[in-house]
């Protein structure tokens, strides 16, 4: 209920599928999205550190692309976990090294083995398979610096669907919608209307779902709370960037507010109303957010276990539809820390998504 579509399976309890199948994506959302929190005050306190040393390097190392800094902690990360691994649970023994899982060791070489497996499977000749393992790395290499260097000999597939809107940027608003402008009353009302600086609402015809660039769609409360709780599947959670800060808030609706060109652009309230005004659509969506992730379960956790609180109604504003950058799972839990129980809910994001420092600063430096 709590994981968007976009997440595939959910997960089911691997006591009763373990045998059943193939379950690699639910088992890397049990581990890399959901053990970290669901772990926290059932392992002691060494063990989950050292658990959560190893979920944040293979999530860095699951990403579309990372950066020199992220890479250097990743390496730091894997190579602390498995000494420390060893030594909290056979201590070195010799006579126990049978029955621990050659992957421990392996962790520390898996962008090797990933590429020497991934190069095997592209020779079909038997023969001389070192030359021909060699020549397929020579291949992949031309054909990497060819697409980096020619991006459109690789076109991206965008069919957008029937009925939806093709905004900037990727960005793809999908119908359902409003059949016409409404009048909004109360909260919503007033924090649009300080956001375009007029005195009174002007209508607005409510979206419930954005297609985002990297293929997620993003949906609304407009839509959810239209179905009934077994059918939804929670999709209305959001990590965009405010004044440089990476936030996580649900998303009310989607809009698109017509406004003059120098409202967009002229924060001058002086600017004379009465000259020829050039229109355009300012899109935009409606959100509340989340506080700030627990700094004592985020720096213990080594930034894996990102807690938040919903700030609700006191927190509504308006966000440019550019600033969402991926859907993720806020999922409920209730941590006890320093001996205080809370009601908070603990962020999932896709593993092989963008993953930035959750509540820092942007750096596009790679």
């Amino acid at each position: 209920m709590y994981l968007p579509g976009s997440f595939d399976i959910a997960p089911r309890d691997p006591s009763l599928h373990s045998n059943s199948w193939y379950k690699a994506t639910e088992y890397i959302t049990w581990i890399y999205g959901l053990c970290p929190a669901l772990l926290y005050n059932v392992l002691p306190e060494i063990p989950w550190r050292n658990f959560c040393k190893f979920v944040a390097g293979l999530r860095i190392m699951s990403q579309y692309s990372i950066t020199p800094v992220q890479l250097q902690l990743a390496c730091q990360l894997l190579n602390e976990w498995e000494p420390e691994f060893e030594q909290i649970f056979y201590q070195w023994c010799v006579d126990c090294i049978p029955i621990i899982r050659p992957c421990v060791h392996l962790t520390c070489h898996l962008t090797s083995k990933r590429t020497i497996g991934n190069l095997g499977q592209e020779i079909h000749q038997p023969s001389d398979p070192f030359s021909n393992l060699a020549q397929q790395g020579i291949w992949r290499c031309q054909v990497n610096a060819l697409k980096a260097m020619i991006p459109h000999l690789d076109p991206p597939k965008n069919k957008n669907p029937r009925a939806s809107t093709d905004l900037c940027n990727s960005f793809v608003l999908l119908a359902k919608c409003d059949r016409k402008p409404i009048i909004l009353q109360g909260e919503e009302a007033r924090v649009i209307a300080a956001y375009l600086r007029l005195p009174q609402t002007p209508k607005v015809q409510h979206w419930a779902c954005l297609q985002l660039p990297n293929g997620q769609i993003a949906r609304s409360e407009f839509q959810e709370l239209q179905k009934a709780p077994e059918d939804i599947c929670m999709a209305c959670n959001v990590k965009v960037t405010l004044n440089g800060v990476i936030c996580i808030a649900e998303v009310r609706y989607f809009a698109r507010l017509v406004v003059t060109d120098n409202l967009s652009d002229n924060d001058n309230d002086d600017e004379d109303l009465d000259g020829p005004h050039h229109f355009q659509f300012d899109d935009i969506a409606l959100v509340t957010l989340y506080s700030h992730p627990h700094p004592f379960l985020l720096e213990q956790s080594h930034g894996v276990l990102a807690s938040c609180m919903k700030l609700g109604k006191a927190s509504l504003q308006v966000i440019k539809i550019s600033a969402v950058q991926s859907v993720v799972a806020m999922v409920p839990h209730r941590p006890v820390v320093h001996g205080v129980t809370e009601d908070r809910y603990f962020l999932v994001e896709k593993t092989g998504m963008e993953i930035v420092h959750f509540g820092l600063e942007e750096n596009d430096d790679e």
